[in-house]
């Protein structure tokens, strides 16, 4: 087996322009107490194989309204706003996420810098991600599938690259998991160590844009979940030289990575060669030492 090949277990890669239908996404079924807009919002994962009965199994999933009522209350602590304040604002789902890109792209050109500086001051994808994980069925689903997977594995440790607000950081560091949630130094991730603390959820953290290197210096999972996307060509290439570097032989490498520009999401870059050329690096490749 080549060096260059035996790096990785497991890899799920989700990779490529998905269609823009107006804002519509009939594949994916909205949870009790989901909006309007989590039910519109564009299909960014593949759905659940079918099973050879027909419909896939459900997953008894008795902590939903729980974990949806603590993500309300600790943005409602974070925020200072009342309960009904956010639901409303979480049921707008990508709209003033999108109108707020638009909003910069219309005031000069989406650099490297400006884009960097745009995920570091934007507020809405703490209720944008919070509408998609926990209020749309598939997506909730996808993330108590990985819970369950790395709970049975119990890898050593685990990096959460582009982990955002923490929804999938913060549920394996509560179950006993030594997590390193990576992003950048931004309102996001201050939200996230915020909702860590209130949940006594130990997490290790990586500035990535401050620190050059995350606390561990190897690790057994590496997630890459909806974030590569983001990256503009120069930064997406330096991001999979760092990662490459803090994988072993056996690391296990999970990515999605919806490309493609759409009217609800223009700010998802689009695939090219050497996108997929990147992603295959981080895929097989292995360091050097």
């Amino acid at each position: 087996m080549s060096r260059l090949t035996r790096g990785v277990l497991v890899v799920l890669c989700i990779v490529g322009c998905r269609s823009d239908k107006v804002a519509g996404r009939a594949d994916q079924t909205s949870v009790p107490g989901a909006g309007a807009a989590a039910a519109e919002k564009p299909a960014r994962e593949a759905a659940p194989q079918a099973n050879q009965g027909g419909a896939p199994a459900a997953r008894p999933d008795p902590d939903l309204k729980r974990d949806q009522e603590d993500y309300v209350a600790d943005v409602m602590a974070f925020a200072h706003l009342t309960h009904d304040q956010v639901r409303e604002r979480m049921k707008l789902g990508s709209v003033p996420l999108r109108d707020e890109w638009n909003t910069w792209e219309k005031a000069g050109a989406m650099t490297p810098d400006r884009i960097k500086e745009f995920y570091k001051q934007t507020t809405n994808y703490i209720y944008e991600l919070a509408e998609w994980h926990l209020f749309v069925a598939d997506k909730r689903a996808s993330d108590l599938a990985l819970f369950d997977s790395m709970r049975a594995k119990q890898p050593k440790n685990i990096l959460d690259f582009g982990g955002g607000v923490g929804l999938l950081a913060i549920p394996l560091a509560r179950a006993g998991l030594d997590v390193t949630l990576a992003d950048l130094d931004s309102t996001t991730l201050n939200f996230a160590l915020f909702r860590a603390e209130r949940h006594g959820a130990h997490l290790k953290v990586w500035k990535s844009d401050v620190a050059a290197a995350p606390p561990d210096a190897k690790y057994d999972v590496i997630l890459c979940m909806d974030v590569l996307e983001h990256l503009p060509k120069d930064i997406l290439h330096d991001v999979v030289d760092k990662l490459v570097q803090l994988k072993h032989a056996r690391t296990e490498i999970i990515i999605s990575a919806p490309f493609g520009r759409t009217a609800v999401h223009p700010m998802h870059l689009d695939l090219s060669d050497d996108t997929k050329q990147q992603i295959e690096r981080l895929r097989t490749a292995l360091p050097d030492r």
